[in-house]
């Protein structure tokens, strides 16, 4: 009878959490009824899971380190992913005028310290809400203080950092001093596909062996920019598409390399694995649907 229960409990669990996720999905539209299911629906079914997983001491005993944890998956880390979702999207919004075919919100490397700076305020709060018996709480409280005021600094520095490919214009870039870079079509000599493969590395059990592709533009002077996609999309495979358009249309060298046998193979899964209509892509990378 114990074992049922416990197994009762825990699907209520899954349960709440899947009630939380599907309300932080709609959150942005509505506001109002997702936090209505957070705290009146998916926050009674988590409690009502632990309590029926576990003894009645056990749960007077754990039920505020359970809210904890509550409150830190369900909106503390939601909370932050979605500050630099929407900081992203007014980005965007500001930086570009509809006719960019493709966009990158960084110029450099520099704006991947965003994620760190993320990453880094998650495991200070984390460690914050889960070690009760931590010493100097004071300090790492001023630390993810700290931490909030420089991911915020760093956000407003690199506001104008950007680049992307303009219908018109061509290669656009700019550093976050404002500093801003065009390289028309003019001074582009070719335009590259190349297909290959992202080997997963044997240190990151996260990481995975996938198909990757990417577009290079090279001027006159031999100079490379690449934009990288990281998997197969009707998006991607459209961006690439107007971007061959452009490339007849001002008689630039547009081409295609050559897979080998077991970038071939990945290609495929890929397709198979998204499940899109391999036909377009076949057509785009220039290969025989036998």
């Amino acid at each position: 009878m114990n074992e049922i229960k416990k197994f009762i409990g825990i699907m209520c669990i899954v349960f709440s959490a899947v009630l939380a996720f599907g309300a932080l999905s709609e959150f942005e539209e509505n506001t109002t009824v997702s936090i209505f299911i957070l705290f009146l629906a998916s926050l009674p079914v988590y409690l009502l899971g632990q309590g029926m997983r576990t003894s009645w001491i056990d749960f007077k005993s754990k039920i505020k380190g359970w809210l904890v944890i509550y409150v830190y998956c369900t909106m503390i880390v939601p909370l932050i992913f979605y500050s630099y979702e929407t900081y992203e999207g007014k980005k965007q919004k500001a930086m570009i005028d509809g006719k960019y075919i493709l966009y990158e919100p960084g110029a450099s490397e520099l704006s991947s310290l965003s994620l760190i700076f993320m990453i880094v305020l998650l495991l200070f709060i984390a460690i914050r809400f889960f070690s009760p018996d931590l010493k100097r709480k004071r300090l790492l409280t001023g630390m993810i203080v700290g931490t909030v005021f420089l991911y915020g600094g760093f956000q407003y520095i690199i506001w104008s950092d950007y680049r992307g490919v303009h219908q018109e214009l061509g290669l656009v870039s700019q550093s976050w001093n404002g500093k801003r870079t065009v390289q028309s079509f003019d001074e582009i000599k070719g335009i590259y596909v190349q297909p290959s493969i992202h080997r997963a590395k044997l240190s990151d059990s996260t990481d995975e062996t996938e198909f990757t592709w990417k577009l290079i533009f090279v001027d006159h002077h031999n100079e490379k920019v690449e934009y990288h996609f990281q998997s197969l999309s009707r998006d991607s495979l459209e961006t690439a598409q107007q971007i061959k358009e452009i490339a007849h249309d001002r008689q630039i060298p547009f081409q295609i390399n050559d897979m080998n046998d077991e970038v071939f193979k990945w290609f495929d899964l890929e397709l198979e694995l998204q499940k899109l209509n391999k036909e377009p892509f076949y057509q785009f990378f220039e290969l025989n649907h036998s």
